[in-house]
């Protein structure tokens, strides 16, 4: 009889996983771009609207795909 585990996703699928999650483009996305929308609402730059998030989206994928593409953040290297 066989005591090992059965798991539904392997080792190469999870360093994947957290490879994406940890991402430049992640972190735009989950942290750059609703922050960029409140420190512009807040500021009093643009109203609270569809507007302002597609102004921050545009902004954080413009950084998170710099960063992608360098293999670093802007003010690192």
């Amino acid at each position: 009889m066989s005591t090992s585990k059965k798991y539904f996703i392997s080792g190469g699928e999870v360093e994947t996983l957290i490879k994406a999650l940890l991402s430049p483009m992640a972190f735009a996305v989950g942290f750059l771009m609703p922050f960029l929308a409140q420190t512009m609402i807040a500021l009093g730059f643009m109203s609270n609207g569809w507007q302002v998030y597609a102004v921050s989206a545009l902004l954080a994928m413009t950084f998170g795909l710099m960063a992608q593409l360098r293999g670093s953040w802007i003010w690192v290297k």
